[in-house]
């Protein structure tokens, strides 16, 4: 399949060889527009020759009458054939992702006992060339390609005999899904998987949708356009090509414009049937049609993810609530910063170009390993604050300033000390006439809880040294030689 891009004014693939139709559509054009030629240079060799013709309204309404039911067959036939093209994508994506999700729960619940490892192990490794073969067979039942070859996992672990069996049969696809199945029920036995029945009921339903799926794009293969349709719209477009030259070179008196007009129009016509045949069979090798073996390359990947370790272990994550109190976030752009899918030394070689790109525009001076150094944006504040990582000299001070009184806190950002004393109904209005105001409303109301856990101490404060006061005053009413005591 073609990835274009169609560029700033929408016309920079518009010339474009490769894939096209134009060069297949040219031939039948070019030989209508030399026809056409032929034909004006000989009709004005004798003038009596237009009069036996007949070339008055009644041909021609005739004619037009015919190229309107033409090009309504045409364009009826081509939104059939995009149906079935789109239609063949979407039955394999949704094939893909429900196997792909019955693997995953698979995968999520086998043992995590160290008895259980090695078999654990030795499933999980079964699964996986299982699944690719599985998705194989489907993509080659489906396939109209000439080579049908499909990249799978090794298959050498296998008996030979069960190979050969699978090889000689015609449903292979079916034979490895009772394989998938048996293996889990026997796995299931063995304690290897620690499965709820629902759960379990699920991942055989998925397998089962995938089957179903499977089936409605084998249709697409089995069940071609009807014949008789496919055969009446191209004997059309054949008569259309052969009276087309003869009308215009009758009804044209510019030979070179005859000559044009023939050309465009029999290039048009042939040019979108040209598109039909190629987009009715979706699963073929021509280059618009569907990258089958990429999608197989594709789905090996996604087994081979989970049998990584690393990928069934959930990261470990040190909540400390004066940090994680308030939701942060974070823009990252995987693809450009962490480079998925490059070496583990070249990924952290980039985070780490990240951090120091995150600290310079912080004005943060760069920290070692143990004091890493981030740069979080609140929800709506538009300052940046650091925050420290754990066993980082600066931890400690930021767990002081969230306990200090407001007037003592210099790291407050300028949202911050607008809301210090009290309410600002300007900076609300602001907040509400932005583009993002409910973002922006969630980092208001955070930083309003941020001032209310600073200034909570304080007014705790000031209420016990009020009661006291309110107590001793009492205590002098009624003993006034105490009255010192209040001093």
């Amino acid at each position: 399949m073609i990835v274009y891009q169609p560029g700033s004014w929408g016309v920079g693939f518009a010339l474009r060889l490769h894939g096209s139709v134009f060069p297949r559509a040219f031939a039948p054009a070019g030989i209508c527009a030399a026809f056409t030629l032929l034909l004006h240079w000989l009709l004005r060799l004798d003038p009596a020759t237009l009069e036996v013709i007949g070339t008055g309204a009644s041909e021609q309404g005739v004619f037009d009458g015919f190229t309107f039911v033409l090009g309504f067959l045409i364009v009826f036939r081509s939104q059939q054939a995009y149906s079935r093209w789109w239609e063949g994508g979407t039955l394999l994506q949704q094939l893909r992702g429900e196997w792909f999700n019955s693997y995953s729960c698979l995968i999520a619940f086998c043992s995590s006992s160290p008895e259980k490892k090695e078999e654990v192990k030795a499933f999980q490794h079964q699964l996986v060339r299982l699944y690719s073969l599985l998705y194989g067979c489907a993509l080659q039942q489906v396939a109209t390609m000439d080579e049908k070859t499909f990249d799978l996992f090794g298959l050498d672990g296998f008996e030979p005999s069960s190979m050969a069996f699978l090889q000689g049969s015609h449903d292979r696809c079916e034979i490895t899904l009772q394989w998938i199945q048996r293996l889990i029920v026997e796995s299931d036995a063995k304690q290897i998987l620690k499965i709820a029945p629902p759960i379990l009921s699920r991942v055989f339903n998925e397998l089962g949708n995938g089957i179903v799926n499977l089936n409605n794009a084998r249709k697409i293969t089995d069940f071609p356009i009807p014949f008789h349709l496919a055969q009446m719209i191209t004997v059309m477009l054949m008569a259309h090509s052969l009276v087309l030259p003869l009308i215009s070179a009758a009804t044209v008196d510019n030979i070179s414009s005859a000559g044009g007009i023939t050309f465009f129009v029999s290039f048009a016509y042939w040019a979108v049937h040209f598109i039909t045949i190629e987009l009715e069979w979706p699963f073929g090798d021509d280059p618009n049609d569907l990258p089958l073996q990429d999608m197989q390359t594709d789905f090996n990947m996604s087994l081979s993810s989970l049998i990584d370790d690393r990928a069934q272990e959930v990261p470990k994550f040190s909540f400390e609530p004066q940090k994680h109190l308030l939701l942060k976030t974070k823009s990252i752009n995987f693809d450009r910063d962490l480079s998925v899918g490059a070496p583990a030394r070249q990924r952290m070689s980039r985070f780490q170009e990240v951090q120091a790109r995150g600290r310079a525009d912080s004005g943060e001076e760069p920290a070692g390993v143990a004091g890493m150094i981030t740069v979080e944006q609140d929800f709506g504040d538009g300052d940046a604050l650091p925050v420290a990582s754990e066993g980082s000299p600066e931890a400690p001070k930021q767990e002081a300033e969230v306990h200090m009184p407001a007037k003592c806190s210099s790291r407050s950002s300028p949202s911050e000390n607008r809301i210090q004393d009290k309410l600002d109904i300007k900076l609300l209005e602001e907040y509400l006439d932005s583009a993002d105001a409910g973002r922006r409303l969630e980092g208001y109301l955070a930083l309003v809880v941020r001032q209310l856990q600073r200034i909570a101490p304080m007014a705790q404060d000031s209420e016990t040294k009020s009661s006291e006061r309110h107590d001793c005053h009492n205590r002098t009413r009624r003993d006034p030689d105490n009255a010192w005591v209040c001093g």
